[in-house]
């Protein structure tokens, strides 16, 4: 086993979200922490903002002299000699208040979050408000708040908004979280920000829990006119919520596909396993990875199975048409802006692992609610969190959520 090798099997992986408003800076302080850009999709990079999940990683070090942490192996503060610590993946989270549901699709994976904040911009935003709520409902503790566009604003508006932020935080239950000035462009402050970083603390890997891969893209890597014998199977990326999945292991992927007016499970092989950081053996959660499998590539091919579910056949998910969940509403949006609480016969939109599915609520007793799911089937077990989200003036609103008990 080579000396990089054995250093990788003692570090851990962890994915951090980076969530915020439209336009406050995501993106360019993902490409300051990882020299790379999320905008890979043709939409996104002419529109410039992200559409879809978007993915960097970088690698965090510890310096061995003043406990710092790093992007590199020389220590950005001090100069000195710093070990890996981290392998970080970064989830880049569409802002836009049309995206939100693309957001949670993600969420249930990530260890920590980066809050991204403009002082240019009254606090909190709309989607800044979503985010932090959606990141308090999947019990994310690990948050640092990245105040951008301090460049484009007085001192005196810079200190306003940070006096609204640390509000806002106050006010959601967030009274320690750190509060970071950036200049991403300059790469002003992003060492401070890393500091918070490191100090996250990863998911804890339960071992023997079963493997639960959300699914948030897919993929067809074969170029047009490849010959069939050198045809690569489709490709999965997302990442692990729970357990552990190898190559050569044998998965099934919820729901499948429609055939014949029935959905019919998708079973294959674990072909290869690739992460940002290079090829993997095994994987844990904690790290954003894609899948080669033994599928016929077609099936894979524009996101076509975004949002399954991928399992072992020992590890097999309820699949039903109905849920029923304790539904705990967020009181202040359902007083302020639905302006009722959930009512009978009406359709909302459910975020359940990486599931979105349309729902008509069917019962309703005191916090226990029923949702009818149509020709929908849904793959979950009980105790699952399912994200409710209600519709105003035609936009998907996040209203609350609930776990699943039936």
């Amino acid at each position: 086993m080579s000396y990089f090798r054995a250093i990788l099997l003692m570090v851990k992986d962890i994915i951090i979200d980076v969530v915020g408003s439209f336009a406050d800076g995501k993106t360019t302080l993902v490409r300051a922490l990882t020299s790379e850009s999320t905008l890979r999709h043709s939409e996104e990079k002419k529109r410039g903002i992200t559409i879809r999940l978007g993915y960097a990683h970088f690698l965090l070090y510890k310096c061995d002299k003043c406990s710092s942490f790093s992007r590199k192996e020389k220590c950005e503060i001090c100069g000195g000699k710093a070990e890996l610590f981290y392998r970080v993946s970064i989830i880049d989270s569409p802002g836009h208040k049309t995206l939100m549901t693309i957001m949670l699709s993600g969420a249930p994976l990530v260890d920590g979050a980066v809050l991204v904040i403009s002082a240019n911009n009254k606090c909190p935003q709309p989607q800044t408000e979503e985010h932090l709520e959606a990141l308090k409902i999947i019990g994310v503790k690990n948050i640092v708040v990245a105040q951008t566009k301090v460049d484009v604003v007085g001192p005196d508006r810079a200190k306003e908004s940070h006096n609204e932020i640390t509000e806002f935080l106050s006010k959601n239950g967030f009274e320690n979280v750190a509060i970071i000035p950036v200049f991403a462009a300059q790469n002003i402050n992003i060492p401070e920000l890393l500091q918070h970083v490191g100090k996250f603390e990863p998911h804890v890997h339960e071992e023997g829990g079963g493997a639960q891969m959300l699914v948030v893209r897919s993929f067809d890597i074969n170029k047009p006119g490849e010959e069939i014998k050198n045809l690569r199977g489709g490709v999965l990326g997302g990442g692990l919520k729970s357990g552990s999945i190898s190559v050569g292991d044998e998965i099934v992927i919820y729901p499948g596909v429609f055939v014949k007016n029935s959905w019919k499970q998708l079973k294959t092989t674990v072909k290869n396993i690739q992460s940002e950081f290079g090829r993997e053996k095994a994987v844990n959660r904690g790290l954003m990875i894609g899948l080669e499998t033994s599928l016929d590539p077609s099936l894979a091919r524009r996101d076509n199975l975004a949002g399954s579910l991928v399992v072992k056949p020992d590890n097999l998910p309820i699949f039903k048409s109905k849920i029923s969940l304790n539904y705990s509403p967020l009181v202040e949006k359902e007083k302020n802006q639905f302006k009722k609480s959930i009512q009978m016969n009406e359709v909302v939109l459910v975020n359940v692992l990486a599931s979105k599915i349309l729902g008509t609520v069917t019962a309703i007793s005191g916090d226990k609610v029923t949702l009818n799911l149509g020709n929908s089937f849904l793959p979950y077990y009980k105790g699952d969190k399912a994200i409710i989200s209600r519709k105003v003036e035609n936009v998907w609103v996040l209203a609350g959520a609930g776990t699943i008990y039936d």
